[in-house]
């Protein structure tokens, strides 16, 4: 149960990010323009949306929910990477052997 709500949980938060990432940037250039009034910047502010930054999401596997040993690139654990690998689920992998 545990694990299941922190999927959620990092989801929504990927999803909060996605959505603001264009007022977000929009925010940041009417704040640094130097020829608007000083009041409008921070009124521009106020809109800012909180949590919905990136970097407090955590990698977690996607089919289990494990935090532990996450490969970035397929977003899964080393065991379900095992288990699809070996089934040749993975497009590109092989088995190393020397």
């Amino acid at each position: 149960m545990q694990k299941r709500h922190n999927l959620y949980k990092q989801y929504k938060i990927r999803y909060l990010y996605e959505k603001n990432l264009k007022q977000k940037y929009i925010i940041n250039i009417i704040n640094l323009d130097s020829f608007l009034p000083k009041n409008f910047s921070k009124i521009s502010g106020k809109y800012f949306i909180k949590n919905n930054s990136i970097s407090k999401t955590h990698n977690i596997c996607r089919f289990t929910g494990r935090s532990k040993s996450v490969f970035n690139k397929y977003k899964m654990s080393r065991m379900v990477f095992r288990k699809y690998g070996e089934n040749g689920y993975i497009n590109g992998l092989k088995k190393a052997s020397w």
